[in-house]
Order: C-alpha cells, then sequence, then structure tokens
C-alpha cells in the first residue's frame, strides 16, 4: 500500500475559477501553481486531482470540453515534468445527493482503490469547505488555500469547529507545508 496521496482540488486552488470553465481556452494556472506541484512530486506521493464539475450536470459544460481542459492542464504539467497520477471529477448537482461530490468521499474511496492509497496519511488541498469537511471524512491533512474562495472559507471553518492542519496564502505555501511535514516522517 503506497503510504499516502496529496489531493488536489482544481478551480480556486490550481486555477482562478471566474465560474463554469467550459472551454481550455479560458482556463490558465495560478502563477506559482507548476512550482508548487514541482515540490509536491519532490515527496514522491501521487498527485491526485478531485474536482467538483457541477457544471457538466448542468448543462453548462459538455464532458468532451471538460476532459479537454483536463488534457491542457496534463500538457502544461508535462512540459515542466510534472504529472497528475489521476483526476476525479463529480459531474453531479448538490441536489442530486451523489455519494462523489465532495464532501462525500466516492472520489476519495475509489482512489484509494484504484492506486492503494491510505487516506489517513493523504492530504487534501483546496479552497472550499467541502474539501476541507471531505478531508476530515477521510482522516486526511486538511490544508486550506486562501486563493478562490479560501479566505471567505477560514472563517466559516471557526463556525463550524472544523480547523484545518494548515492554511496557505497560496498552493507553494500549502506545497511547503507538505513537503516540510513529510520530511519530518
Amino acid at each position: 500500500m503506497i503510504k499516502g496521496a496529496i489531493f488536489l482540488d482544481r478551480d480556486g486552488t490550481l486555477n482562478p475559477d471566474p465560474g463554469y470553465i467550459n472551454s481550455p481556452d479560458i482556463f490558465h494556472l495560478y502563477t506559482d501553481t507548476i512550482i508548487a506541484l514541482k515540490l509536491l512530486s519532490k515527496t514522491k506521493l501521487p498527485l491526485i486531482l478531485v474536482t467538483n464539475q457541477s457544471g457538466v450536470g448542468r448543462g453548462l459544460i459538455k464532458t468532451r470540453s471538460l476532459e479537454k481542459i483536463h488534457d491542457k492542464l496534463d500538457n502544461l504539467l508535462l512540459k515542466h515534468g510534472v504529472e497528475l497520477a489521476d483526476k476525479y471529477y463529480c459531474p453531479h448537482l448538490p441536489d442530486d445527493f451523489c455519494k462523489c461530490r465532495k464532501p462525500e468521499v466516492g472520489m476519495f474511496n475509489r482512489s484509494a482503490k484504484d492506486h492503494k492509497i491510505n487516506l489517513k496519511e493523504s492530504y487534501l488541498i483546496g479552497d472550499s469547505k467541502a474539501d476541507i469537511i471531505a478531508a476530515s471524512r477521510i482522516g486526511a491533512k486538511k490544508i486550506l488555500v486562501r486563493t478562490g474562495n479560501g479566505s471567505m472559507v477560514e472563517s466559516e471553518m471557526n463556525k463550524i469547529g472544523l480547523t484545518p492542519d494548515f492554511i496557505g496564502e497560496n498552493i507553494t505555501d500549502c506545497a511547503k507545508y507538505v513537503v516540510q511535514f513529510e520530511s519530518e516522517k
């Protein structure tokens, strides 16, 4: 069994979130995303994308367009020697009450099975309340990034009594935390 994984939210974490991104032309990474993912790669833990994409279920994003966006992401990362081990997305609406939409843990359980991951030895970096709740449910380190919705979510976490293990200004801060934590194990 692999020691753990680094789960990454997409919109608001790796890239700006202008709303429903329905074309590769409007998908762009934050300027520090590549640097951060290169840092995270040094841990030798698999990098796995887990993203809610209700735009698919709403008919705002075609599945093929989402695949093209993820192809663009892969190509941008591969140019810099970074590779995602896998990508999981939930196409459902919040009211569908599925088992895969974060904060539910279906995508994580599937990735654990697919990649023999110990979820309790994993990390989740995200900018939403759903990300932090999901991390808590699977026993992973809860890492909140202040980009995207993260700054607003930070105050909400205190209200519900769920404290992230780390809060970073950007994905690079979060990557440095993970690398440091892994080096101290």
